[in-house]
């Protein structure tokens, strides 16, 4: 518990310090925990890749699902969904393809890793990308793809990691068992929220609220993990389903304190898997392989560029899902969790860290700078918030 308090401690103190300084707290937050893992050998207390999907994943999944502009949701689903699921899997094919073209990894682990780094990452773009002042449409769009694509992403992983341990598997029925797995997990999600809701109508106490919201945020995820099925798209799911409940007949009493709550945990859950990452990676290994780095980052870059082009006619808009591409903690827990019999898999690491460290760093540096010089076009500029 000593170790898990420093932590969280440190990290609070690198966001506050990232946030005098101007800078986004993620890129601070990796950059320091990586400065720390290389020159005081610091390390995680605890193991990264179960904490991430068990302990951090659930909350932060929840939160971004129920901050979602449902009006922009209505109205954007087409362009969320063409990112989202056949844009992720291009993106993970055309790695896969380009590749095993190559010669340098077989089929099934270049489908491995292109899964690993075809979507972008829900933990570091939601953070990154509120720091910056966009039209509603443009975030709930950015936000709500990084959620389904991340979902979509891990369902691929799954059918990549079968294919990798077979030497031949029906493409048919693993391609089922995905498509079920996203839905049926969305499905769970939904029923969760039900029992939840109604029972939030027998309470006026801001502390039930905030613990029945907690309690449906690791419930739904938890069922849907255990029945095999996508445990990102029932927590989603459950909070979106929730706030439709709620519009419909409102049973948080005290709404303003649940919502305090949610921006805290989500503050402080970001800052200690941003740090946690920075420990993780291991800098010096994405000079192993430069032909397999440089391959792959060119290609999901490419793929991201095409996508954004297509989704969004402005060039702002464009530009901005594009800078919104980032990979972060999930892609590293997705890599480090791969078994030790994958062929590749020290490569497929190695590419990983690397794409992290880009996308992140350089996107996630940039972004701001860059998205407060673009000139949205005036029936979108009309949306943007205020600056406080």
């Amino acid at each position: 518990m000593s170790h898990f308090t420093i932590l969280l401690g440190s990290a609070l103190a690198i966001s506050i310090a990232a946030e005098r300084l101007r800078l986004p707290a993620a890129v601070l937050l990796v950059a320091s925990g990586a400065l720390a893992a290389v020159l005081w050998h610091v390390r995680l207390p605890f193991s990264f890749g179960p904490a991430l999907l068990f302990l951090f994943l659930p909350p932060l999944i929840f939160e971004a699902g129920w901050h979602l502009n449902l009006l922009e949701l209505r109205k954007q689903w087409v362009r969320i969904f063409v990112l989202a699921f056949p844009g992720t899997l291009l993106g993970a094919f055309s790695v896969a393809a380009v590749l095993t073209a190559a010669g340098v990894l077989s089929f099934a682990s270049a489908l491995l890793l292109g899964a690993i780094i075809a979507a972008t990452d829900p933990v570091a773009v939601v953070a990154v990308f509120r720091s910056v002042r966009v039209p509603p449409s443009l975030s709930t769009i950015v936000e709500a793809e990084s959620l389904a694509n991340d979902g979509v992403a891990v369902a691929l992983y799954g059918i990549a990691l079968v294919l990798a341990g077979a030497q031949s598997a029906p493409w048919v029925a693993l391609i089922s068992h995905g498509v079920l797995a996203i839905v049926l997990g969305a499905a769970v999600g939904a029923a969760c929220a039900v029992p939840f809701w109604l029972a939030l109508s027998i309470s006026d106490n801001s502390e039930y609220e905030v613990a029945g919201t907690v309690a449906l945020a690791y419930t739904s995820y938890l069922v849907a993990a255990n029945l095999g099925w996508s445990g990102i798209f029932a927590s989603a799911s459950a909070a979106i389903a929730l706030r439709l409940l709620l519009l419909r007949r409102e049973h948080i009493s005290h709404r303003h304190h649940v919502q305090v709550f949610w921006d805290a945990a989500a503050y402080m859950t970001n800052s200690i898997v941003f740090l946690a990452s920075g420990l993780l990676i291991v800098p010096i290994r994405i000079f192993n392989e430069p032909f397999l780095i440089l391959a792959s980052l060119v290609v999901i870059l490419l793929v991201r560029a095409a996508l954004s082009r297509l989704v969004m006619r402005e060039w702002s808009g464009s530009v901005t899902v594009f800078l919104a591409g980032m990979r972060g903690a999930l892609p590293l827990a997705l890599a480090l969790a791969l078994p030790h019999w994958v062929p590749g898999r020290a490569q497929i690491v190695d590419v990983v860290f690397a794409t992290v460290l880009v996308t992140l760093v350089f996107q996630g540096s940039s972004l701001r700078w860059i998205v407060n010089r673009l000139s949205f076009p005036s029936k979108l500029a009309a949306q943007i918030p205020a600056a406080d």
